[in-house]
């Protein structure tokens, strides 16, 4: 349920975009950075990575996420970080500004899989 809270919330421009701000640091940093590349503003793009994440995911991949995010302090937006941290790695290639081709679900799996060492 968290994981499925995360996507509603986080594919919200606005949404996306506060949280990204409140998570700062390097991260935003390299969210501001790739989302210009791409012409979008950072709450934009995040919003399609989620919304993309929300139809692309596995249960496995789910289940990986919520793994890794449980006993955060701050689970929803670690989740966030999760999610984007390795389309930023991987690279984003967007179809007419709406639609994401997101890496493959064993790459993402693995990256989410991998993720909890990088992030802590």
């Amino acid at each position: 349920m968290l994981i499925a809270d995360m996507i509603h919330s986080c594919s919200n421009a606005n949404v996306a975009e506060a949280a990204v701000c409140s998570i700062g640091g390097a991260f935003a940093e390299r969210v501001a950075t790739v989302a210009v590349k791409n012409g979008m503003d950072v709450g934009r793009f995040v919003a399609i990575i989620m919304q993309d994440f929300g139809r692309r995911a596995n249960d496995s991949i789910i289940a990986t996420l919520q793994q890794n995010v449980a006993g955060a302090d701050q689970p929803l937006l670690n989740g966030l970080v999760q999610v984007v941290e390795p389309v930023l790695e991987e690279g984003v290639v967007f179809i007419d500004h709406e639609t994401l081709a997101f890496p493959t679900s064993s790459v993402l799996n693995t990256a989410l899989r991998d993720s909890g060492v990088r992030l802590h």
